[in-house]
């Protein structure tokens, strides 16, 4: 099986993140999976962002649920925007790995988790996604609604400590009631979840040749998840020690705001790399690098 190269939020490292341009550029460098994060807006169309408001802070009273397309930045672009540059670029081996931004500690500015779920799939089969797109999120109950909504999806599992536990010793907010063993896998498997992709260790930002460095996903981790039949796909990885660490570990893909790096890495490994699907020189604008959080 080819090795998952996911370019977080179209490469957030490189381009301007979950905008045409990170997606288009992603494509013509060469990675098979594009990862990107979505929200509903007032009238339920499916936009890719990643904070709740237009701007990022929570403080932000622009909050892209309350607003109408008109209302957004036209640099944020519709899912279907995202699924015609694909057909564009004839990137049919290319998948969509969509994380739904769910939150369950401010549930209130979003919507239900069901709602948000099935506006999200109707959206993936108007568009023809389902086939190549796998859903994220650390919430098992969107995953839940995932599964009963349209079981061909494939349904992948953020896993962080912060998310496995509630405060005081209470379960967390996060299974939605969802009985979950201390051993989240065999959970996780039981409810039919295709892939975990956990953080790779902490400090988050940091990696492997840190003497700090705790790691989470470990080869323990990644043997009781694969005899568990799941894939094993850790986020956000972004130096390469810790990327070619964690491929000789065994792991089936990363989620990256470097692809650039990644594809390197591999190279070096004797692996194979996804194809490029570049587009004309105008849609190319040199790479710079951004910041990303």
């Amino acid at each position: 099986m080819t090795f998952d190269l996911q370019a977080h939020r179209g490469g957030a490292g490189l381009w301007p993140e979950n905008t045409l341009e990170a997606f288009g550029r992603a494509l013509a460098l060469g990675v098979s999976t594009l990862e990107l994060d979505v929200h509903l807006t007032a009238d339920d169309d499916v936009v890719v962002h990643h904070d709740p408001t237009v701007h990022g802070g929570l403080a932000d009273a622009r909050r892209i649920r309350e607003l109408s397309r008109a209302d957004l930045p036209p640099s944020m672009p519709l899912l279907r925007q995202v699924a015609a540059l694909l057909a564009e670029r004839g990137a049919d081996r290319v998948r969509v790995n969509l994380e739904i931004k769910y939150d369950a500690l401010d549930a209130s500015g979003l919507t239900s988790r069901k709602a948000f779920v099935e506006r999200v799939v109707d959206a993936l089969r108007v568009d023809g996604l389902v086939p190549r797109t796998s859903i994220q999120c650390f919430d098992w109950g969107v995953l839940d609604r995932v599964g009963e909504a349209e079981p061909s999806l494939a349904r992948n599992l953020l896993v962080s400590p912060k998310y496995l536990g509630g405060a005081g010793g209470a379960p967390s907010p996060w299974f939605d009631g969802l009985a979950v063993d201390d051993d989240f896998i065999t959970t996780a498997a039981r409810q039919g979840f295709t892939a975990i992709s956990p953080i790779h260790g902490s400090p988050f930002r940091s990696g492997v040749d840190d003497p700090a460095y705790q790691p989470f996903t470990t080869a323990e981790l990644v043997d009781a998840a694969h005899t568990a039949e799941l894939a094993v796909v850790p986020y956000v990885v972004d130096d390469a020690p810790t990327m070619r660490h964690l491929v000789r570990l065994g792991v089936d893909g990363l989620i990256t705001n470097h692809p650039e790096r990644l594809r390197d890495v591999l190279a070096d490994e004797g692996r194979s790399l996804p194809p490029t699907f570049p587009g004309g020189a105008g849609n190319l604008p040199p790479v710079r690098s951004v910041s990303s959080t």
